[in-house]
């Protein structure tokens, strides 16, 4: 159920990006990467780019992450990635205590 957002059973909807972007300053669209064994990523996913902003990977738990990735992605390919605004955190994917420090550094705000 963690998987869903509403106030009761009969309101119920997957989660999507007016759910975790509270103010998207910057945005671009880059190819995303899913790791092998994964079905998909969900809106709020915590990820990195190594290469300027061309791909964008899911972001390790030592890592120090730059993006969040806007929509639900079930495939590899190009999807909209936060790079400057303001988030929910409680709906972010994969967020660690040693990655807040790094998204403030890059702008990226959680609420």
């Amino acid at each position: 159920m963690s998987d869903f957002v509403g106030t009761s059973v009969q309101n119920v909807t997957l989660k999507k990006q007016s759910d975790v972007v509270i103010k998207k300053v910057l945005a671009t669209e880059a190819a995303v990467t899913i790791p092998d064994g994964t079905e998909g990523l969900k809106a709020g996913q915590v990820l990195i780019t190594t290469d300027g902003g061309a791909t964008f990977d899911v972001a390790a738990v030592d890592a120090e992450p730059n993006g969040i990735l806007c929509d639900n992605l079930e495939t590899s390919g190009p999807a909209e990635v936060l790079l400057l605004g303001v988030v929910r955190e409680k709906y972010l994917e994969g967020l660690n205590a040693s990655h807040k420090p790094h998204l403030f550094n890059n702008k990226i705000i959680l609420r």
